[in-house]
């Protein structure tokens, strides 16, 4: 699949929110490829195609990318912090 600039591999495994933050704990995500549950707009599932703990790394890598796709982090965002998503 190619989207943009970004290539993502045929063997990309599609997963779900659980099992993202369970493989990438504290990370930032890109996710393409989503499933989003209609009801509660609530991401279900997708292929993380980059990861870091920086979201800069991960705004930097999905920047010319083309399609349905969201940025998650999988880890606790602390009260004292705002990010505009």
């Amino acid at each position: 699949m190619n989207r943009g600039n970004m290539v993502v591999p045929e063997t990309a495994r599609r997963m779900t929110i659980q099992e993202m933050e369970d493989k990438y704990p504290n990370q930032w995500l890109f996710i393409v490829d989503c499933i989003i549950n209609p009801e509660t707009t609530q991401l279900v599932s997708g292929i993380v195609t980059v990861w870091s703990p920086s979201r800069r790394d991960v705004d930097e890598a999905s920047g010319e990318y083309v399609g349905n796709a969201a940025i998650h982090y999988t880890g606790e965002i602390p009260k004292d912090r705002m990010y505009l998503l």
